[in-house]
């Protein structure tokens, strides 16, 4: 079966979530607000954009290192 561009490939998502098991997948997605489809075979669709989105705006929202503390310190 060859698999879409578009959406994480089940290895990409067994180690994104952490579970290999489809039931694992979807409890992880729903807590962690990712929006997915689930396909006939019961396995969650997630697009990569989405992810990606994600991660980017995660990256720029985390805090870099306090430079005033490292000032104040010597």
């Amino acid at each position: 079966m060859r698999s879409s561009n578009l959406f994480l490939s089940e290895s990409a998502l067994t180690e994104m979530t952490g579970y290999k098991s489809k039931a694992g997948q979807i409890r992880w997605l729903a807590k962690n607000a990712y929006r997915f489809d689930v396909r006939a075979d019961g396995r969650p669709n997630v697009l990569i954009e989405q992810v990606m989105e994600r991660q980017c705006r995660n990256a720029k929202t985390k805090a870099g290192p306090n430079l005033a503390y490292l000032k104040s310190v010597s």
